[in-house]
């Protein structure tokens, strides 16, 4: 009897693990997840190859100026371990979960034009894209898909580690979506070295 109330209390902590440590410190155990460094263009591009993720319509941050101003956007940080999706007006639909790991697999899957979302109009598409560039085999922010029912924006970064499975498999789901026009943008959170940043600047991002 013992042993079994040790192993449902075990099975607990487990389950409330992230509410109890924040979602920072699991992300950083489970995923292992590290603090951001410096990359390149081309690093990013040999990550990617290496681990066969898709090198399509990849984004960063044009300067370091607009990554600053997003990454303490409160909004924009909200959605960082998952996706933001945004109207064919560029209005960003809101998450209709607060789990630390999701991924809107599912709710990509199923977009419909027809569809009623709740909206949050504190983020519009429009602030990023003038914030964006392409970098590797992409094209022009916006001109993957013309006139797009909704668009995807998918923040992926080498400092998250193995949790970049959990965010690439959304090509998946879009591709699975048959009933709406998706445009999907993958948009890089890693500090480039271009910009070079001063030490103090390193350590207000990190």
């Amino acid at each position: 009897m013992k042993t079994n109330r040790w192993i449902v209390k075990l099975a607990a902590l487990i389950l409330f693990f992230p509410f109890l440590f924040g979602c920072k410190t699991y992300m950083k155990l489970k995923y292992g997840v590290t603090q951001p460094k410096q990359e390149t263009p081309a690093k990013l591009i040999s990550f990617l190859e290496k681990y066969h993720f898709p090198t399509q319509n990849m984004y960063v941050f044009s300067d370091s100026a607009g990554y600053i101003q997003e990454m303490k956007n409160p909004t924009f940080s909200k959605y960082i371990l998952s996706n933001m999706i945004f109207d064919h007006d560029g209005i960003l639909l809101k998450r209709d979960t607060a789990q630390c790991q999701w991924s809107g697999y599912d709710k990509i899957k199923s977009l419909r034009i027809d569809s009623l979302y709740e909206k949050n109009d504190e983020l519009r598409l429009t602030q990023l894209l003038e914030k964006i560039r392409p970098f590797g085999k992409s094209d022009i922010p916006g001109t993957e898909l013309k006139n797009p029912d909704f668009t995807v924006v998918v923040t992926w970064a080498k400092f998250l580690g193995s949790y970049n499975y959990r965010l690439f498999v959304l090509d998946e789901a879009v591709n699975l979506n048959k009933t709406a026009r998706i445009r999907l943008i993958w948009l890089n959170i890693d500090m480039q070295k271009s910009w070079s940043l001063t030490p103090g600047q390193k350590v207000a991002i990190n």
